[in-house]
C-alpha cells in the first residue's frame, strides 16, 4: 500500500472528486443532446416542411426522377448510390465515389440532390466531398446539429465518438453500481417523502427517478457505447487487420454483398417495378435504398425495411440492378440469420427508440429526460455536500452553468437557422458560433451572479423565453402558418409548436415560482454556501 501524506491524500481525493464531476457534466450533456436528437426528423419536419405532407415518398415516378438524376451525373460517381426521405419526406439522394483525403482517411466524393416527392421535381443539388455536401445542406441542419452534437460534440474524428464512448461506458457503471448499492430497489421506487428541506427533497427526487430509470440507462450506455467504439475503432481494426486497411472492401464482405465484378455495361431496372414488389414481401415500410454500381451488370439494389409496429427488427431485400429480380432475403449483418447479426440489428432501435413511431421515441424522451434529470441533481447534491471546501465552488458554478445554461445553448440556434435558412445563406457556420456565443452568456450569468439561486432562475428564465419564442421566429422567418398547417395537415408543425410553447411556459413558471419563505431561505443558504462559504 503506498503511504502518502495527509494532505497529498487530500489533494489526490480533490482531484479524483473534481474529475468525476467534470465526467458527469460532460455525461449529463451528451444525455441531454441525445434527448432532443431522439426528435431529429421531427425536427426537420418542423424547420423546413413541403406544402403538403408526403404520405409515400418512394411513389410510382421515383424511376424517372433517379434515372434523370443520373443521367446529369458524371459517370465517375456512379459507383455507389442511395436515396431516402429526409426533413419533410423530401427524398435525398446522393451519387458518388470512394477515394481518400491527404491523410489517407476514407471519404466520398460526388453530387447530391433533393427532390420533392409530390411533384417530382428537383429542389437542390450540391456537388463535392461528404463533408461539403452536408456542409451545404439546409433543409436538415437544425436536427443534424443535434445529432452531431449528442454523436461527436462536434469534435473531429475519432476524437468525438472516443469520448462520448468512454462517456457511455461511465453511464453504463453509473447504472450497475446503482443497481448494486440501491439495497431497497423495490422500496425505492415508490417512496417520495416530503421534505420542508428542499435539499432533501431533490434528494428522494434523484433517487426514485434513478432507480426506475436503471434499465433504460443500461440500454442506452451500452448501446451507445457500442456506436462509439465500433465506427471509431471497431471498423478502422477489422479493416487494417483482416481487409489490408481497405474499410470497403471490408464493409461489403461482412454486410453481405460482395458481388463478381461485372463492368459490361447495362442499363438499370425499373425502380419503381422493385419498390412495388419489396412491398408486396413484408408489412414492414421501405426506409432507405443503395444501389452499388449504377449502369453495370453486376449493380445490387439493397432496400433496408423500416421495423414494422409489433417487431425491432426489419428485413433486408436485394435486387439485381440491372435485371430487376428479387434475389434473397437478408440479415442486416451476413448472409444469413446468425444471434451476432440479430444483436447488431437490436442496437439501432433500442437506442434510438424509433421502432413504434412517436408513441416509442416519446417514451426515450421521458426516460432520457429522467437520465439527464439524475445526472445533474446527483451533481448539484455532490457539489453542495463539499460547500466548506474552497476549491468546490466553480465546479458548483459549473454545474448551474452547465445544468441550466446547456438547455438554452441548445434552443439558441435555431434563433440564426431560420433567418438565414430565409435568405438562403449557410447556417451551420452561424448555428455553431450561435451556441457557443450562448453558452459563454451563461457561464458569464453562472459566475457573474452572486447567488446560484438568481442564476438557476435566470437561466431558466431565459430557456422558457427562447422556446416561446421559437414558432413566432419560424412562422416571421417565412413559415408555414397554423391555419395553413391545420389546412394541409401538416400535423408536426402544429404539434411541435405547441410542444416548444408549452415547454417555455413550464421553464418560465418553475423560474419565477418561489417557494415558501422558511423553503427558500434554506435553499438558498444551500446553494450560495457551495461557492461563498
Amino acid at each position: 500500500m503506498i503511504k502518502l501524506s495527509q494532505e497529498r491524500n487530500k489533494s489526490l481525493l480533490a482531484v479524483h472528486g473534481w474529475s468525476a464531476v467534470f465526467l458527469g457534466l460532460l455525461l449529463y450533456a451528451v444525455i441531454l443532446t441525445g434527448v432532443a436528437s431522439v426528435f431529429a426528423k421531427e425536427l426537420g419536419d418542423w424547420s423546413s416542411p413541403l406544402s403538403e405532407p408526403v404520405t409515400d415518398p418512394f411513389r410510382p415516378g421515383t424511376d424517372r426522377m433517379m434515372r434523370e438524376f443520373a443521367a446529369s451525373v458524371d459517370p465517375q460517381y456512379h459507383e455507389e448510390f442511395f436515396f431516402f426521405p429526409r426533413a419533410g419526406d423530401r427524398l435525398y439522394a446522393f451519387f458518388h465515389k470512394h477515394e481518400t483525403d491527404e491523410k489517407g482517411k476514407p471519404r466520398e466524393r460526388g453530387v447530391a440532390a433533393e427532390f420533392d416527392p409530390l411533384t417530382q421535381t428537383e429542389i437542390e443539388r450540391r456537388e463535392g466531398t461528404d463533408e461539403e455536401v452536408d456542409a451545404g445542406d439546409r433543409a436538415n441542419a437544425l436536427g443534424d446539429f443535434m445529432v452531431e452534437l449528442h454523436v461527436r460534440l462536434h469534435l473531429p474524428n475519432p476524437w468525438g465518438l472516443l469520448l462520448t464512448g468512454v462517456l457511455g461506458l461511465a453511464m453504463l457503471v453509473a447504472a450497475i453500481t446503482g443497481f448494486l448499492v440501491h439495497r431497497h430497489l423495490i422500496k425505492e421506487l415508490f417512496t417520495l417523502r416530503r421534505h420542508k428541506e428542499k435539499l432533501l427533497s431533490v434528494r428522494d427526487t434523484h433517487v426514485i427517478a434513478g432507480t426506475w430509470n436503471l434499465p433504460f440507462a443500461f440500454i442506452l450506455a451500452f448501446t451507445g457505447s457500442y456506436f462509439s467504439f465500433g465506427s471509431a475503432f471497431g471498423i478502422p481494426a477489422v479493416a487494417m487487420v483482416v481487409f489490408g486497411g481497405d474499410q470497403e472492401k471490408m464493409i461489403e464482405t461482412v454486410i453481405g454483398n460482395p458481388p463478381k465484378e461485372d463492368k459490361t455495361p447495362a442499363p438499370m431496372a425499373d425502380l419503381d417495378r422493385m419498390i412495388a414488389d419489396v412491398r408486396g414481401r413484408s408489412d414492414a415500410t421501405l426506409g432507405f435504398v443503395t444501389v452499388q454500381h449504377w449502369g453495370r451488370a453486376d449493380s445490387l439494389v439493397t432496400m433496408f425495411m423500416h421495423y414494422p409496429e409489433d417487431k425491432l427488427m426489419g428485413p433486408t431485400y436485394v435486387y439485381g440492378g440491372a435485371t430487376g429480380e428479387f434475389r434473397y432475403a437478408k440479415p442486416n449483418l451476413g448472409l444469413q440469420p446468425s444471434t451476432g447479426g440479430a444483436l447488431f440489428e437490436l442496437m439501432a432501435p433500442l437506442h434510438f427508440g424509433n421502432f413504434a413511431g412517436v408513441f416509442s421515441k416519446s417514451a426515450w424522451f421521458a426516460l432520457g429526460f429522467a437520465g439527464a434529470y439524475v445526472t445533474i441533481t446527483g451533481l448539484m447534491l455532490w457539489t453542495l455536500r463539499r460547500r466548506e471546501e474552497r476549491g468546490w465552488r466553480h465546479l458548483a458554478r459549473a454545474t448551474v452553468w452547465v445544468g441550466y445554461g446547456l438547455p438554452l445553448a441548445l434552443v439558441a440556434p435555431a434563433f440564426a437557422y431560420f433567418p438565414l435558412r430565409e435568405a438562403g445563406a449557410m447556417v451551420h457556420g452561424p448555428m455553431m458560433t450561435t451556441f457557443l456565443l450562448v453558452s459563454l452568456a451563461a457561464a458569464a450569468v453562472a459566475w457573474g451572479l452572486r447567488s446560484l439561486t438568481l442564476a438557476r432562475r435566470v437561466l431558466l428564465g431565459l430557456s422558457g423565453l427562447s422556446l416561446l419564442l421559437l414558432p413566432l421566429v419560424r412562422l416571421l422567418a417565412g413559415g408555414v402558418g397554423w391555419g395553413q398547417a391545420f389546412e394541409a395537415g401538416l400535423h408536426t408543425v402544429l404539434a411541435l409548436d405547441i410542444a416548444f410553447a408549452v415547454g417555455g411556459l413550464l421553464c418560465l413558471i418553475s423560474a419565477l415560482r418561489r417557494p415558501p419563505v422558511p423553503a427558500a431561505a434554506s435553499a438558498d443558504s444551500d446553494l450560495d454556501k457551495a461557492v461563498e462559504a
